[in-house]
């Protein structure tokens, strides 16, 4: 019993919940598995459709590197939602993160940081923008010394409005985005202006990855054609080199509600979750190809434009999934539904799936504020982790300030059971040593294989 000769479209829209498994081969064809024969043998079998609602163009679509499929060839179900119950577990960092290490960024006249906007990391480079600041700011990756400033405002050839989100690659070219533009400016590592890149169709802000000559970005917005931006590979000339979007059925006066696009990169392939078909697309620069089906089932929010009236409900009953980190063995992320904070971890080998719930301790009409987090027992930095801020593929950020510094000091200083209790007494000194006007500390968290 096997399907054949059915190409999909990266999107799902009818799951049919029979027993069986659906397995995704090499050719995009799709196979109908352990089908559990009881007493009947009877087989319905309703459509699934794998509509017009993810379009792909691509220069070579068979051009997918061997090792993207042999690494993880089936197609994944996590049906989270069917039992939110709290699974009483210890929900800790160590098991997504197997180390901890602190940068502090050099304070200088030019290189001052009133807060940081976007933050990236190469090998040898730590690039930033901050809110009122007219430039990028480059840093060294290992003293935490400022080097220069990148880019330069103004309405010139090659200059920004104001920049906004920074993309850093292979130690050589630095890409900002400008306020109300809908372009991306490359810099050499040295400062120099190289080309200013349209983004197309028209995307302000950006999140970025790159590979190779290619950008990819992620729009996440839905306009008033109802059509969703998943993702796009695009040129240094602006051309589309392929995409994945999704077109929304109805009428609609404005700009709809919508989450954004969550992003992830894993093995070096980059990874977007779409609030508008619960899949998670893998993209390289030859394919997009989903990974997982992530249905929020009874909690998805309705689609409407953003003309229609709602009220509180609208948020607090739907999920609104946060962020999401992925080891060899897990996937984790977080949610906000019924004014807390929830996560969910994914086991890889035994699909098994855990749940936890945390009430807020903040909670506002929409969503959940300020909630336990995960606990932090790497050094014991535990502010309410709930999220995690990228600052490259395998690492994610957070930061200590003057503003911050006492409270973080009094938690580090109060946590127990760390499994680097060097690195907690190398970040309580690091607190101790700065000072009211300095720049901030950058705790970077290196997630698991």
């Amino acid at each position: 019993n096997r399907l054949t000769n059915l190409s999909f479209c990266t999107e799902m829209e009818i799951i049919v919940q029979f027993e069986y498994v659906f397995h995704f081969t090499q050719n995009d064809n799709i196979s109908l598995i352990n089908i559990n024969m009881k007493k009947y043998l009877f087989f319905l079998i309703i459509a699934i459709a794998f509509c017009s609602s993810c379009q792909h163009k691509a220069n070579n679509k068979e051009a997918v590197a061997n090792d993207t499929i042999v690494e993880e060839p089936a197609f994944r179900v996590i049906n989270f939602t069917e039992d939110l119950t709290d699974c009483g577990k210890p929900l800790v960092l160590s098991d997504i993160v197997d180390n901890v290490e602190y940068l502090k960024l050099e304070t200088t006249e030019k290189g001052f940081i009133a807060e940081i906007a976007d933050i990236k990391m190469s090998d040898k480079y730590v690039i930033l923008t901050s809110f009122m600041v007219d430039h990028a700011l480059l840093f060294d990756r290992v003293t935490g010394k400022f080097i220069r400033t990148i880019g330069k405002v103004g309405q010139g050839p090659g200059e920004l409005l104001s920049p906004c989100y920074v993309g850093i690659q292979n130690d050589s070219i630095v890409y900002i985005s400008s306020t109300y533009t809908y372009a991306l400016f490359a810099h050499k590592i040295t400062g120099e202006f190289i080309k200013k890149i349209p983004l197309e169709p028209n995307v302000q802000y950006p999140t970025m990855n790159f590979v190779d000559d290619y950008i990819i970005h992620y729009p996440g917005n839905a306009n008033i054609t109802g059509l969703y931006a998943n993702v796009y590979v695009q040129d240094w000339d602006g051309n589309v080199i392929q995409e994945s979007v999704h077109q929304f059925p109805g009428k609609f006066t404005e700009n709809l509600w919508v989450n954004l696009p969550i992003v992830w990169t894993y093995k070096g392939i980059h990874n977007v979750f779409s609030c508008a078909t619960d899949t998670v697309y893998a993209v390289t620069k030859d394919s997009i190809y989903p990974r997982y089906y992530i249905p929020e089932g009874k909690y998805k929010r309705e689609i409407c434009d953003r003309h229609t009236k709602v009220n509180w409900d609208f948020f607090t009953d739907a999920i609104q999934l946060g962020s999401i980190a992925e080891t060899k063995d897990f996937l984790l992320f977080s949610f906000d539904l019924h004014q807390k904070y929830w996560f969910c971890r994914y086991n890889k080998h035994n699909s098994e799936i855990d749940i936890w719930k945390q009430d807020s301790t903040e909670p506002t009409k929409a969503f959940a504020k300020k909630p336990v987090g995960i606990t932090n027992d790497i050094d014991g930095y535990n502010l309410s982790l709930s999220g995690f801020r990228y600052i490259d593929d395998r690492h994610f950020v957070r930061f200590i300030t003057p503003d911050n510094a006492d409270e973080i000091k009094k938690i580090v200083s109060e946590s127990t059971n760390v499994k680097f209790p060097e690195k907690r007494q190398q970040l309580l000194e690091l607190i101790d040593s700065l000072g009211p006007d300095d720049n901030p500390i950058l705790a970077i968290y290196k997630l698991k294989d």
